[in-house]
């Protein structure tokens, strides 16, 4: 199946070389879980982050589907 993966701000430099626009298409074989695509770009699991599937906020153990959008963003902190 295939994912689109978006990561933004400090995350953008776990994604590959030449990537343009922060974002990459990814196979990855059924079952895979967020979790499963952050560790194979390398996006450490202790770095707070917010995380979204098609616009939805979503955790690590949530199960991708074909065509799936993950965008993932640094978390956020202000008074």
């Amino acid at each position: 199946m295939k994912v689109c993966l978006k990561l933004f701000a400090t995350f953008r430099h776990y994604l590959p070389p030449g990537t343009r626009g922060g974002a990459c298409e990814v196979t990855l074989p059924p079952g895979s879980r967020v979790s499963d695509l952050l560790a194979l770009f390398g996006v450490p699991d202790e770095e707070s982050r917010v995380i979204l599937v098609n616009g939805r906020d979503a955790g690590p153990d949530r199960v991708l589907q074909d065509d799936d959008v993950v965008a993932v963003f640094p978390a956020m902190a202000g008074g």
